[in-house]
């Protein structure tokens, strides 16, 4: 798809405009209610707190894109990165990231933190491989159940990242097999060796989403597949280094 050509950043702080951005988010994340995710009076306490909620609106004024974080002791936390469906995959995300960037160092922080779902190939591509993000820690269940759509009938393990505002690039590296291919009976533990004494892998699934709706219990099997991996991989003393374009999460020791 052709990217978006003129975009502008308006931090908002009206009451009408935070609906909005509700609105938007909840496109987002398929939510049903505002309730399951986040409301226009939350957002007004953020902005009283001088936290950082921002729009993304196309040269004829359409909202396309929207941003929230909050400031935390020694970082900016984000909450929430959405573009509007049928403008993802065109590159506004990552400005999205920029001027979250931008914003977070006129403000004095080094870093920015967020979760997301390591399961979510595109996500984890995006924030390892494009953004050179640093993994801090895998937590399990962090949200607790969650009802906003996009996390229906599943735990909420996240990864927990650091983003010092560089660009990376993705690790290249020849696994055996495809990461969706990965055969949960014969290795419940989704951790792969690769016998170089240096590099261990953790696969993806292509579409967890897809999964979650049309094939839950293999929806689960990755769930717990891949937070086994990744306590073995802790345990054995490695450490996330980078993501591949095919879908695996690359670990080494330091």
């Amino acid at each position: 798809m052709t990217p978006v050509q003129t975009v502008r950043f308006q931090k908002l702080e009206r009451i009408e405009d935070l609906e909005r951005v509700v609105s938007l988010l909840c496109e987002v994340w398929e939510a049903e209610s505002p309730v399951d995710l986040i409301n226009a009076s939350n957002l007004k306490l953020m902005v009283e707190a001088d936290g950082y909620i921002v729009g993304m609106f196309t040269d004829k004024d359409e909202m396309i894109g929207a941003a929230v974080a909050i400031r935390g002791k020694d970082a900016l936390h984000s909450h929430f990165v959405g573009v509007r469906p049928g403008r993802q995959g065109r590159g506004l995300g990552y400005l999205l990231k920029q001027d979250e960037a931008e914003w977070a160092k006129d403000e004095g922080f080094r870093v920015i933190r967020w979760t997301y779902d390591p399961l979510v190939r595109r996500n984890a591509y995006f924030n390892l491989a494009k953004l050179s993000s640093k993994v801090l820690s895998y937590e399990k269940n962090y949200y607790g159940e969650l009802n906003d759509g996009l996390n229906d009938n599943d735990e909420t393990d996240r990864l927990m990242i650091e983003w010092e505002f560089a660009d990376g690039e993705p690790v290249r590296l020849d696994a055996p097999m495809e990461a969706d291919s990965w055969d949960f009976t014969e290795r419940p533990a989704a951790l792969l060796d690769l016998g170089d004494g240096v590099h261990r892998l953790v696969p993806t699934p292509a579409d967890i989403e897809k999964l979650r709706l049309h094939e839950p219990e293999r929806a689960q099997a990755w769930r717990s597949g891949v937070r086994a991996g990744f306590a073995k991989a802790e345990a054995d003393g490695y450490e996330v280094t980078g993501f591949t374009p095919d879908g695996w999460y690359v670990l080494r020791r330091p």
